[in-house]
């Protein structure tokens, strides 16, 4: 057990590495995109900074932190981790499947954990002020938590079953954006046809903007939602995993 927590940290510490080395891309996604967001739909919306309104629109860039980062940013680096070899030298080192798993979704949620603290900071310093207790902010670290998780089990399933580097790059960067776009996060949900908008509400983007909007204004009622999300997130991470091929022919 101790050999495989010390494996899976050395997992985490090695892509750690490389978001260090190649932040460009982690910063846009996690913070440069959703901002830019979160300005458009207040400003189409007319709804000011300081308005309790602008928590929904938080909510939403928090969630498309969390999307773009778990499916376009961490997909991409699962897509190179198969398609470049370095999954297949992970393979013949005396690593076991878990403890790469377990650190690719450590480093996961430590990227979920930091874009959202830092788009608190920044929604904080442009006068949206989220009123988070401590109960509070325990329900919307689980929020994210669960979020990331689902998402990284979508990244994973693409990772896996991608015919190239090209196709999967095509799906991440599509989904990652898409699940949000497709969840009523930046617009009401009586927008969208109603049988569409029935099943965009169950998106797990959209369960995580609900969750994410009652915790930032003060509220706890998001039982019904953690629930799904993490029924959703065994669901994608039980499949994700099992289709990936740790030893490819």
């Amino acid at each position: 057990m101790r050999r495989r927590v010390r494996d899976a940290a050395c997992v985490f510490r090695i892509h750690l590495a490389r978001l260090r080395a190649e932040a460009g891309p982690f910063l846009l996604a996690a913070l440069v995109f959703p901002v830019a967001m979160f300005w458009f739909a207040s400003r189409v919306s007319g709804v000011r900074a300081g308005d309790p309104k602008s928590l929904g629109f938080l909510a939403g860039a928090v969630v498309f932190s969390i999307s773009l980062t778990a499916i376009s940013w961490l997909g991409y680096l699962l897509l190179e981790n198969r398609f470049t070899g370095r999954l297949k030298l992970f393979a013949t080192l005396p690593l076991a499947p878990s403890s790469y798993v377990f650190g690719i979704l450590i480093f996961a949620v430590a990227q979920a954990a930091a874009g959202t603290a830092t788009l608190l900071v920044v929604a904080r310093a442009v006068g949206v002020r989220a009123r988070l207790d401590a109960a509070g902010a325990s329900l919307l670290g689980a929020t994210v938590t669960l979020t990331m998780l689902c998402l990284c089990g979508v990244s994973v399933v693409i990772a896996a079953r991608a015919r190239s580097f090209a196709e999967g790059t095509l799906y991440t960067d599509a989904l990652g954006a898409g699940l949000v776009i497709l969840a009523p996060v930046f617009y009401p949900a009586d927008a969208l046809p109603r049988a569409v908008g029935a099943a965009a509400a169950w998106l797990p983007t959209s369960c995580a903007a609900r969750a994410a909007e009652t915790t930032l204004a003060g509220g706890h009622a998001v039982a019904p939602q953690l629930l799904a999300l993490a029924l959703m997130s065994a669901a994608a991470l039980a499949l994700g995993f099992r289709l990936m091929r740790w030893r490819e022919d």
